[in-house]
């Protein structure tokens, strides 16, 4: 009879735990495992819909997509409960799977993430980064990345909720870098851009050429952009490349195109996550409204 309690006990605590143990999912948010035949895999997406969305009525949506779900989206789903007195309503999409190792997301989003094929890049994201992993990284598969978004996501997202065609694009570090090459290369299509801690360095500062290319090509740029970095994040690799790409874009006078930069002092590359994402967010969809608070109060 002991012997069968004991058992009896162990089990109960070994459901107990299991019940803490399992992963839940964030409150509201919605995920989607989408066939992806560019990639030959899934993509992951998660949805975070404004306070109020109902899908039998005919109100549409901005979209705003954001990379690296992996860490991006929880920050963000939360952020849009607790803005939305703040910000126009919008659906949120994270492209990206959280159900990986870090080992993993590093190794798979650092290709994807690339539209330049960049050796010393690949060695040292393997050597530094990586801490010599037994792993081999190849750069250079954004575009194919952008084309799985853009013909299988995108789709997905705009037969399935109720949107418009407002789309904005947000990411951070090689997401930046990312997101830097979309706004030339597809701008109008996406019209919203946060371009934060942006690995603008990459392929020997590839995405300043690009910029001097479309300007040169007599092109219009329209929408809003966004540009941050972290104060700790090293003058030269972020800081000063930041502040020389939004000054760039503000030198070329693009009518149509509002602008707007900051750098988040005493932030590093990863403690800035956080800030951007909120300065993001209501950079590129704030309403005009008085922010303050404490007015009036004794």
């Amino acid at each position: 009879m002991k012997k069968l309690l004991v058992v009896g006990v162990l089990f109960l605590a070994q459901s107990l735990y299991a019940q803490v143990a399992e992963t839940t999912l964030l409150y509201g948010a919605e995920s989607y495992d989408i066939p992806s035949k560019k990639l030959n895999n899934s993509i992951r997406i998660s949805v975070s819909l404004p306070q109020g969305y109902d899908k039998s009525t005919n109100k549409k949506y901005p979209v705003m997509y954001v990379l690296d779900a992996f860490y991006s989206f929880p920050i963000l789903h939360e952020l849009h409960k607790v803005m939305s007195g703040e910000i126009e309503p919008v659906i949120i999409v994270g492209i990206g799977d959280n159900r990986i190792s870090m080992l993993d997301w590093m190794v798979t989003r650092y290709p994807l993430l690339t539209h330049d094929y960049d050796a010393y890049e690949d060695s040292f994201q393997v050597n530094v980064l990586l801490k010599g992993a037994p792993v081999k990284l190849i750069s250079g598969s954004g575009q194919q990345y952008y084309d799985a978004i853009k013909s299988e996501v995108i789709p997905f997202v705009e037969t399935r909720y109720n949107t418009n065609d407002d789309r904005g694009l947000v990411g951070h570090s090689l997401g930046g870098l990312f997101t830097s090459h979309i706004l030339f290369k597809d701008n109008g299509y996406f019209t919203r851009f946060g371009i934060n801690s942006a690995a603008l360095f990459f392929n020997n500062d590839e995405p300043f050429k690009i910029e001097k290319n479309y300007f040169e090509s007599k092109k219009q740029l329209v929408g809003k952009v966004f540009i941050s970095a972290g104060g700790l994040e090293g003058d030269q690799m972020f800081v000063k490349r930041a502040n020389k790409f939004a000054n760039a874009l503000r030198s070329r006078n693009y009518k149509s195109l509002k602008i707007e930069s900051f750098i988040f002092q005493g932030e590093s590359h990863t403690s800035v996550v956080g800030a951007m994402l909120s300065r993001s967010l209501f950079s590129l969809y704030g309403l005009d409204i008085d922010r303050t608070i404490g007015n009036g109060h004794k």
